[in-house]
């Protein structure tokens, strides 16, 4: 947890840097439930979402979403 010495990230801009790391995806920050969000079409045409509650859950839930993606249905 930050302390008050160190600097806040803001939602919008960790939200700019998971786009452009999941350019296939659509991410958003959520105010209310302070998570942030994604969805993305699958191959199979399939629209898939996550919720993660921090940046570092997102990049791993998104991963594993795209690895499955990849594989095709099981």
């Amino acid at each position: 947890m930050p302390t008050t010495n160190e600097p806040r990230i803001s939602p919008a801009v960790v939200v700019r840097a998971l786009s452009a790391r999941f350019p296939g995806w659509t991410i958003w920050w959520g105010q209310a439930t302070t998570h942030y969000w994604g969805m993305f079409r699958r191959p199979d045409g399939l629209l898939v979402h996550i919720e993660a509650r921090s940046a570092q859950e997102f990049v791993q839930r998104a991963r594993e979403m795209d690895t499955r993606a990849s594989r095709g249905p099981a």
